[in-house]
């Protein structure tokens, strides 16, 4: 491929070795069929799934939602503004690695495809040799961006446990006519005792008041 490859610099994940590309459900959006069959032939025999082919960006952030690709990859001439925005949305409702292939090696659309959210930009004439290099970008992306939404949902998690244990804690201190640090024992004391995790045997506490409160 004549043309340049922009990697968004966004996180310092590294671009793996070839050993560690793994296999990807793939959205891909290109707006000349016989060209993104020829691409979809290439993905397909690194090993990747194509989940479904559009020919625009229109309705991107709903077709991503009831598909939920592991990446999205654009191959287009001339990308305008509202396919930029379609992937911006996506990328603020339902952030994922994004790929493009452009003919353009126009410094305004790279910088504002980057803002856009896409993890690589590819300038130039689709060339199927550099697909194999442009999807380890993608993995790279992909492995980080797992990570992130694992840390993310633990961080809820242990957020909405502590919001539960805090309840509990406070129903104590209501009840038994607890100081804070005597609530916290008791329910730690009772989760020793019962072999129970903590968060158990907060739920176990406010379920047990809400059913006394039930009977009245």
């Amino acid at each position: 491929m004549t043309g340049t490859t922009v990697a968004n610099q966004s996180s310092n994940t590294q671009s793996p070795d070839a050993t560690d590309t793994m296999a990807l459900k793939i959205m891909l959006v290109d707006d000349q069929p016989p060209r993104a069959a020829i691409l979809e032939r290439a993905l397909i025999d690194e090993g990747h799934e194509i989940l479904c082919r559009l020919t625009s960006a229109a309705g991107l952030a709903e077709k991503v939602h009831s598909s939920n690709p592991d990446v999205v990859i654009v191959d287009m001439d001339a990308p305008d503004r509202d396919t930029l925005e379609s992937m911006a949305l996506v990328q603020r409702d339902m952030p994922r690695p994004m790929v493009m292939f452009c003919n353009q090696d126009d410094e305004d659309l790279i910088v504002a495809a980057l803002r856009a959210g896409v993890s690589a930009y590819v300038a130039g004439e689709t060339d199927l040799a550099r697909v194999r290099g442009v999807m380890r970008v993608a993995t790279a992306r992909f492995r980080e961006y797992q990570a992130l939404r694992e840390e993310l949902e633990q961080t809820r998690e242990a957020l909405a446990e502590r919001k539960i244990i805090e309840r509990a804690k406070g129903l104590l201190m209501q009840r038994r006519r607890l100081n804070e640090q005597d609530a916290y024992s008791t329910l730690r004391r009772q989760a020793m005792n019962t072999g129970q995790p903590l968060i158990q045997v907060a739920r176990s506490v406010l379920d047990y008041a809400e059913m006394l409160k039930a009977q009245g």
